[in-house]
């Protein structure tokens, strides 16, 4: 966390899992976590690691099978629906997809005000006016009111989304993809316009992707994982410029170098991530390490937490030299 306060969403020991023809799908085994106020954690790994399914646990839209989900101290797992509405005034979502997110047959005005007509908040008069200050808030122009989703571009719409997620004024949101979709350049805009929010309202970001570098440019703290498991934590920084796990080194190693001149690296991953359904016994990485060893076929590494915070499981942490160590500039997204 950025400070030595409670933190805003805590979540420990979660585990979720699912039947799959008579069969346990692992989707989430024993993530804990924390998330301080103002503070934005940046949660990446391969499809299939569990960050989708950990963000719909933490919004209650799956039930976890153990462990806490604590925000602002309230349990999430065990909330009733009248309990869990207010929470949910207070801990929003961003869609991966911006078209599908927005309902085509809704204008934007409609859209941006269902949460607030849902919530009973304020009266028809200063609910278009909180709609009409949204809309101006995240760069669109006025008469976007007016128009459908399917009218705006990718980058219009998820604007879009994240001026309805803000309606509530919420202390969290959780991001899940939120520019994957989008080009590049229109990245950085939206980026930089979460940014923008938070420096604005002090509101805590949740941010999933699959790209290592993209997160590094938004969070305070990151969080690596693999199949349903937090192989790697600590900060962006330190994450990106001496990533420990050799999981994280081969997902800097796949990234695209952000340099004039400099030269492309070989991806480093052997294979396909293994079933959720049939994990390797010890670390259920080591049939892809190029480090592995008949220790890491046994023994499963427990996530250690080193004194300056940094958190690794692997039985050989910083073994293996990232490729693109240190190339990596926050201030790459403006």
């Amino acid at each position: 966390m950025l400070d030595g306060t409670s933190p805003l969403l805590r979540v420990d020991g979660l585990r979720l899992t699912f039947d799959v023809q008579g069969r346990s799908l692992y989707a989430l085994d024993g993530v804990s976590f924390e998330v301080g106020r103002g503070e934005t954690v940046g949660l990446v790994g391969e499809s299939g690691s569990g960050k989708s399914t950990l963000a719909k646990a933490i919004l209650n839209a799956v039930r976890p099978d153990d462990g806490q989900i604590l925000f602002d101290g309230a349990d999430i797992a065990a909330m009733g629906p009248k309990a869990l509405k207010a929470i949910r005034r207070r801990l929003q979502m961003v869609f991966q997809d911006p078209y599908s997110s927005l309902d085509p047959r809704m204008c934007i005005r409609d859209i941006i005000a269902e949460p607030l007509q849902a919530h009973r908040w304020g009266t028809r008069r200063e609910i278009a006016e909180r709609v009409a200050a949204l809309i101006a808030a995240v760069g669109l122009p006025s008469e976007a009111a007016e128009r459908m989703p399917q009218q705006f571009s990718g980058g219009q719409r998820q604007r879009i989304a994240i001026a309805r997620a803000l309606a509530l004024e919420p202390d969290m949101l959780i991001a899940d993809e939120p520019v994957s979709a989008l080009d590049v350049s229109i990245q950085a805009q939206i980026i930089n316009l979460l940014r923008e929010i938070q420096a604005r309202l002090g509101i805590a970001y949740l941010v999933i992707a699959h790209d290592l570098a993209l997160i590094h440019q938004i969070s305070d703290r990151i969080i690596v994982m693999y199949l349903g498991r937090i192989v790697e934590e600590g900060r962006a920084d330190d994450i990106v410029g001496t990533p420990l796990h050799p999981y994280t080194v081969s997902l800097l190693a796949a990234t695209p170098v952000p340099r004039v001149g400099a030269k492309g690296t070989t991806a480093m991953l052997r294979g396909d991530p293994p079933s959720a359904i049939d994990r390797p016994t010890g670390c259920a990485f080591h049939p892809r390490c190029p480090i592995a060893r008949d220790r890491c076929e046994t023994d499963e590494p427990m996530l250690t937490e080193s004194r300056s915070g940094r958190k690794v499981a692997c039985h050989y942490p910083g073994e293996l030299s990232s490729p693109v160590k240190n190339i990596f500039q926050r201030s790459g997204v403006e």
